[in-house]
C-alpha cells in the first residue's frame, strides 16, 4: 500500500476533479452514498456499521438523517475515530432490534472473520422494509493487516444476502478491467518508496500514477461483462426478520 502520509498530501494538494481523473473509486462511491440518502425518508435514523473517520456524517445531517457511527476503530493506524458514537464489532451491533430506517456498510464486510454473522446483525438492527447499502470488494490488495480475510464476487454477495433475509434491489460493479489495471498501475509505485527505488519515483509517479490511470478510466467502456471489477455496490432490502433467518442458518 502506497505511503498514507504521501496520500493525505495527495489528496490535499491536487484537485478533486483530478483526482476522480487518476482514481474513481472515491466519486463512484460518494454518489452510491447520496443515491441511498434520497431512498431513505426525511428524519430516518441511519447506522453507518464500520464507519472510520465519519467522512459520509455531513451528508446524511444535511439532507435531515440521523446519522449514528459505529466502529471497532481498528483500522488504519492514523485514522481518527473522535466521530464514533459507538465503538463496537458488527458482529455485535448494541442497538435495540428494529431501530434504524436504513444501515451502510463501506468496505466492511471483509474485515469481519463471521460475515454471514455481521449481515445477521445488520437485518437485526432494521425495521422491517429497512434499506442496506453495502459496499464489497472483489479484487483488492490485502489491507488493514491482520484483520482482512474475505473477498467477494457478485454471486456470493447476493447469496449471502438473501440467506440474511434481504431481497437485493440493485447491484452494480465497481468499473470494469480498465478501472482494475488503472488501479493497479498506482499500486505498482508501493515497490519504490523505499531507497534507493525511490530515486526512480520522479519518472515514475506521471506514468504509472497519472497518465496510465486516466488512460484507464477513459477505456473502461471497452469493458462490457465486468468480470474483472475492483468491487461490488448494492442496494438491498430487509424482507425477512433476523429470527426467521437465524432458525435457517447455522451462522459462523
Amino acid at each position: 500500500m502506497l505511503n498514507r502520509t504521501l496520500l493525505r498530501v495527495a489528496r490535499r494538494l491536487i484537485p478533486r476533479f483530478f483526482q476522480d481523473q487518476i482514481n474513481p473509486f472515491d466519486r463512484f462511491i460518494l454518489n452510491a452514498v447520496r443515491r441511498f440518502i434520497t431512498e431513505l425518508p426525511p428524519g430516518a435514523q441511519v447506522l453507518d456499521a464500520g464507519a472510520g473517520e465519519t467522512q459520509y456524517k455531513k451528508l446524511f445531517q444535511q439532507a435531515g438523517r440521523r446519522y449514528w457511527a459505529l466502529d471497532l476503530g481498528v483500522g488504519e493506524t492514523d485514522w481518527r475515530y473522535a466521530g464514533i458514537d459507538t465503538f463496537a464489532d458488527t458482529d455485535a451491533i448494541p442497538f435495540r432490534p428494529g431501530f434504524f430506517d436504513g444501515v451502510m456498510s463501506i468496505a466492511v464486510l471483509e474485515h469481519s472473520p463471521r460475515p454471514r454473522q455481521v449481515l445477521y446483525e445488520l437485518n437485526t438492527a432494521l425495521k422491517p422494509g429497512g434499506r442496506l447499502l453495502i459496499v464489497v470488494p472483489t479484487m483488492w490488495e490485502e489491507h488493514q493487516m491482520p484483520n482482512d480475510f474475505y473477498r467477494f464476487t457478485r454471486y456470493g454477495l447476493d447469496r449471502l444476502l438473501e440467506q440474511a433475509g434481504f431481497r437485493v434491489l440493485d447491484r452494480y460493479p465497481i468499473g470494469g478491467y480498465f478501472w482494475f489495471m488503472g488501479r493497479k498501475s498506482i499500486d505498482l509505485l508501493e515497490f519504490f518508496q523505499s531507497f534507493p527505488r525511490v530515486l526512480l519515483w520522479p519518472l515514475l509517479a506521471p506514468l504509472f500514477g497519472v497518465l496510465v490511470p486516466i488512460l484507464c478510466r477513459r477505456l473502461d467502456w471497452l469493458d462490457r461483462d465486468k468480470f474483472y471489477t475492483i468491487g461490488q455496490v448494492c442496494f438491498a432490502e430487509k424482507v425477512a426478520a433476523a429470527l426467521q433467518v437465524a432458525a435457517s442458518l447455522s451462522l459462523p
